[in-house]
């Protein structure tokens, strides 16, 4: 399962605004709502688009540079520490980026941190969070192998600017609420008191299916340069925008099939709303269906408009599909 944390600047879902507790704390590769309102205020709104044939070249040494060691003495550099809680174990992802190039049609250019022998910076512990249910005051502890790999690769001097999020996901989820609330309420505590990271009770949260089968839907779509529009030789899609705008014609997006261990998701693109027929059906998926975001640095931009069709199906991931297939040839 691919886990990027994003980089949103606004979130609605379509239906009623869900709780604190299920707002999304990051869009961290999916990554960080107020330090991006900071860049792209900062960011300045004139610029100049390169020739096409350069934005292409650049696009491609990019690619080739994401495979070396990051250069941590370049402190112009930010960085941002994601936590997947998974339901069969935990890993720490490092991200960093550059400065927004000023483009406000241009997303950041998040990457993945790669050591001084360029190995992705990413470390897995087993088994899952929740097995500290009983013991929420074991959360952080069982944490701490992880976040002290991320802080051993931020450079020191960033780590106070550096935001860290702990999402969990389905394991949590089977969890009843005050076991949630307890291991939660641990991290918020005691992160801080062993860590300088950016750290704060909306920064560690148990994300919801939806949530999470966005975030996966973003992840490949982000990875796969589905939201780079400017390269016009691949297939497009015109996507209405209802109220916002005239329709946009930009880059097809994929959707995703997302197997964890103990959930499964589906996720897609709805381009047009026209999609679902009656109102009736148009209420009902707004309410539990349908989130629309905005994944670019300046809300008045509606190029990286999006309304992406959600499914979340609690106990269909691959080890519970597994336990149910040996119980039924066993029993």
């Amino acid at each position: 399962t691919l886990r990027v944390g994003v980089f949103c600047l606004s979130w609605r879902s379509v239906g009623p605004c869900p709780g604190p507790r299920q707002r999304p704390a990051v869009l961290g590769l999916a990554l960080l709502l107020g330090l991006l309102l900071l860049l792209s205020a900062a960011v300045p709104r004139r610029w100049a688009a390169p020739p096409r044939a350069s934005r292409r070249d650049d696009r491609y040494l990019a690619r080739a540079e994401e495979l070396t060691a990051t250069d941590t003495e370049d402190s112009s550099l930010n960085y941002g520490v994601v936590v997947d809680c998974g339901s069969s174990g935990s890993r720490v992802f490092v991200y960093f980026w550059p400065p927004h190039n000023g483009n406000p049609h241009d997303l950041l250019d998040i990457r993945q941190m790669r050591d001084r022998s360029s190995r992705p910076v990413v470390k897995k512990i087993k088994p899952g969070i929740s097995v500290t249910a009983a013991a929420p005051e074991q959360a952080t502890p069982y944490l701490r192998p992880l976040l002290r790999f991320a802080a051993g690769h931020v450079p020191p001097r960033k780590h106070k600017e550096t935001p860290l999020y702990i999402l969990c996901t389905a394991g949590m989820r089977l969890l009843p609420e005050r076991q949630q609330a307890a291991i939660l309420e641990d991290l918020v505590t005691n992160v801080p008191l062993e860590f300088d990271f950016l750290f704060s009770k909306s920064h560690a949260e148990v994300i919801s299916g939806k949530q999470e089968g966005v975030y996966a839907w973003i992840g490949i779509n982000f990875v796969l340069g589905r939201f780079d529009h400017e390269d016009e030789e691949d297939a497009v899609v015109t996507v209405a925008l209802g109220d916002q705008g005239k329709p946009l014609v930009r880059k097809r997006t994929v959707g995703i099939l997302d197997m964890g261990g103990a959930s499964l998701q589906i996720a897609y693109e709805v381009p047009d709303s026209g999609a679902i027929s009656s109102p009736q059906q148009q209420d009902e998926a707004a309410k539990s269906l349908l989130a629309e975001f905005n994944l670019g640095c300046d809300v008045q931009h509606t190029g990286h408009m999006y309304r992406v069709y959600v499914n979340t199906f609690l106990g269909f991931g691959g080890n519970f599909a597994r336990q149910r297939y040996e119980e039924h040839v066993l029993n």
